[in-house]
């Protein structure tokens, strides 16, 4: 069985998510890697978790969904489910991922060792199921979609309105009764069927009844000005063209242009998405091709011209 790369050796982390019992695992498995590297973070990412009878399943983003939960209540109450508009699974492992990471660090700081970590889709998509998993606890029940809405507060959700959608944010009984006063709609407030959040949930069918035929009769910018006047939450449902050009967007600095090498023009990338002190990184490169920093890595880890041809699979110039 071939060692590790000596690229271990000088690297802090190690990240892998190959399946369990391949041979990329038991070549990169953690007590090979630290015997050797003991200062080496690894974290493993799998589909479901290292124990349990999924955990030598494959899987991907919109499996996880499935499984995890989900696409249950995403959706029309009376629609099918549906999988979130973007990788929320694949992205999720990777955030929790993160966070451990930066806690093993933490902690070698200390102690100078490393540790191993695992994470998956599976898991980080229990660990965000949040007020929903909550509910559940507490009643029993199961959840079920409710499109838009939000499963404690009422109203808050998306509209339709004369030319597009806008979502409503009521946080609290303050900010609804300046709803129903900004729409016109001062009787609702003193209704005894929406006087609270609690009640509004429980007669959340009937409260729509007299917001949704109201809003629709004028355009989304009509009704962001106006709740944004009495300081009700409010946001138009943007598409994404609209979003990247967005004076709020331009003021973040979160879309930031870069030169693509291979390409020959402009690249433009979403920013990560911290400051520090106010600054936020650069983005400094594009994307790299595949492979295009290989030799210049097996270079700067001492092997010769012909070491690295051997290893990248083609001949020596």
């Amino acid at each position: 069985m071939p060692p590790p790369p000596p690229l271990a050796a000088r690297a802090d982390i190690a990240v892998e998510n190959f399946r369990p019992g391949s041979s990329l695992a038991r070549t990169f498995a953690y007590e090979q890697l630290s015997a050797r590297h003991p200062h080496l973070v690894v974290l493993h990412i799998s589909a479901f978790g290292e124990q349990g009878p999924l955990a030598g399943e494959p899987g991907y983003d919109m499996t996880a969904q499935a499984a995890a939960g989900l696409m249950s209540l995403t959706g029309e109450p009376d629609g099918p489910p549906l999988k979130a508009g973007y990788a929320i699974g694949d992205l999720g492992a990777a955030l929790f991922g993160l966070a451990g990471v930066t806690a093993a660090l933490v902690e070698r700081a200390r102690t100078g060792r490393g540790q191993y970590l695992t994470t998956s889709l599976y898991e980080s998509q229990l660990a965000l199921h949040v007020n929903w998993a909550t509910a559940h606890f507490a009643t029993g029940e199961r959840p079920t979609r409710l499109g838009s809405g939000h499963p404690s507060l009422v109203p808050y959700q998306a509209y339709a309105t004369a030319d597009g959608h806008l979502v409503v944010a009521v946080g609290n009984d303050a900010l609804f009764r300046s709803l129903a006063a900004a729409l016109g709609l001062p009787g609702l407030a003193d209704d005894p069927r929406f006087t609270t959040n609690s009640a509004r949930v429980t007669h959340r069918a009937a409260l729509n009844a007299h917001l949704e035929p109201l809003l629709a009769t004028r355009p989304t910018a009509h009704w962001s000005a106006l709740l944004q006047e009495v300081g009700v939450p409010a946001a138009p449902v943007r598409h994404l063209d609209e979003v990247y050009a967005s004076p709020q967007t331009e003021a973040l600095g979160m879309v930031q242009t870069v030169d693509h090498p291979a390409t020959g023009g402009p690249l433009r990338q979403v920013a990560f998405p911290v400051s520090f002190h106010g600054v936020r990184p650069p983005v400094r490169t594009a994307p790299p091709a595949l492979g295009e920093h290989s030799a210049e890595i097996l270079t700067e880890l001492g092997y010769d011209e012909a070491e690295s041809a051997r290893i990248l699979g083609g001949p020596a110039s």
